[in-house]
C-alpha cells in the first residue's frame, strides 16, 4: 500500500473519505482520500492507494485491498461517503466487478452511517488516460483501450474538452482516423501498448505523433481521485459504459446450448446484468 500521509491528524476519523475505484485494465487501482472543499470546489487529498497487475482477478482484489487501506489509517468504513468508480469503456470483467463491489459497498454502508448510503459516481476511462497528459503536454491528446478483436476504444481531447465521442475503431482504420485529429498529437493507454506494431511506423512517419511510454498506460492515483472528486454523486445505480457487445453476447447461443438453455433464455439473463451502449 501506497501511504500518502498516515499521520492521525492527516487521517482524523470522523471526516468524509472518497473512495475511488478503477478496474477498467489490466491494473486494477484504489485510491482513497479525504474530502477537501474550497468554496463551492470539492477536491480530495490522497491518504493512501493500492495498485495490482490481475487482469480477469479482479475479484479477489477488491473488497480485501478496500479494507486494509481504511483499517491500516484506523478509520472506520462508515467514513467512506462517496465512492467513484471507473465505469468503461474497458475489460468487461473488470467493469462489472468493480461496479459490483461499488454499488453493494455503498449499500452496506448505510448500516453504519446514519442510514445514509454513500453517494456514487461513475467515472469515464478514456477521459482519465487523458487527464494528465493534457495538463503536462502541448496540442491534443488520444487515449486508448484495449478493445480486443484488433479494435481499440478511442477518444481525442484537448484542454481537457473532448474533440471527439468515445468509440471503438478497428486498428485497420487507424490512419484514416488519426488523420481527422489535429496536431501535435499524443497517444497513449493500454490500447496503444497493445497495439505498437500499428503505431510504430506511423510515428515513425509523423514527426508530430507522439506515442507516450508505458508510464501512462494507467493514471496516478492522484489523478483518479482528482477526476472522482469531480465527477457527479447521486444514489445511483451506476451504469456502465459498454461500447460494444461483449465476447459473451457474440457467443450467446453456442455458450447458451452449452449449458442447456436456449438463446432466449440466455439473453434474458444477459440482459438483467448488462446493458450495450452504441
Amino acid at each position: 500500500m501506497t501511504c500518502a500521509d498516515c499521520s492521525n491528524s492527516a487521517a482524523a476519523p470522523g471526516q468524509g473519505l472518497l473512495l475511488a475505484i478503477n478496474g477498467a485494465d489490466e491494473r486494477l487501482q484504489l485510491a482513497l482520500g479525504r474530502l477537501t472543499h474550497n468554496g463551492d470546489q470539492t477536491g480530495a487529498e490522497l491518504l493512501a492507494s493500492q495498485e495490482w497487475t490481475v487482469p480477469g482477478q479482479s475479484v479477489r482484489f477488491l473488497a480485501p485491498g478496500i479494507r486494509h487501506m481504511v483499517e491500516a489509517l484506523g478509520l472506520p468504513m462508515g467514513d467512506i461517503r462517496r465512492i467513484a468508480c471507473v465505469h468503461g469503456p474497458g475489460s468487461f470483467t473488470g467493469l462489472r466487478m468493480s461496479l459490483a463491489l461499488a454499488e453493494g459497498l455503498a449499500a452496506g454502508l448505510a448500516n453504519g452511517a446514519g442510514g445514509t448510503d454513500a453517494l456514487l459516481a461513475g467515472v469515464d476511462h478514456l477521459e482519465l488516460l487523458a487527464h494528465e497528459a493534457g495538463e503536462v503536454g502541448n496540442g491534443a491528446v488520444l487515449a486508448l483501450a484495449w478493445s480486443r478483436r484488433g479494435q481499440v476504444y478511442a477518444q481525442a481531447f484537448q484542454s481537457q474538452a473532448a474533440l471527439t465521442r468515445p468509440e471503438v475503431i478497428p486498428t485497420s482504420h487507424m490512419v484514416d482516423f488519426l488523420a481527422t485529429l489535429p496536431r501535435p498529437l499524443l497517444v497513449l493507454g493500454g490500447g496503444l501498448r497493445r497495439n505498437l506494431p500499428t503505431f510504430a511506423p506511423l510515428a515513425e512517419a509523423d514527426p508530430d505523433l507522439h506515442l507516450l511510454p508505458q508510464d501512462w498506460d494507467a493514471p496516478r492515483p492522484q489523478t483518479l481521485l482528482t477526476l472522482a472528486a469531480r465527477a457527479a454523486y447521486g444514489p445511483g445505480p451506476l451504469t456502465p459504459l459498454y461500447l460494444r457487445a461483449s465476447d459473451a453476447e457474440d457467443n450467446l447461443a453456442a455458450i447458451a446450448a452449452g449449458r442447456g438453455l436456449s438463446e432466449a433464455e440466455a439473453q434474458a439473463i444477459l440482459s438483467r446484468g448488462s446493458r450495450t451502449l452504441s
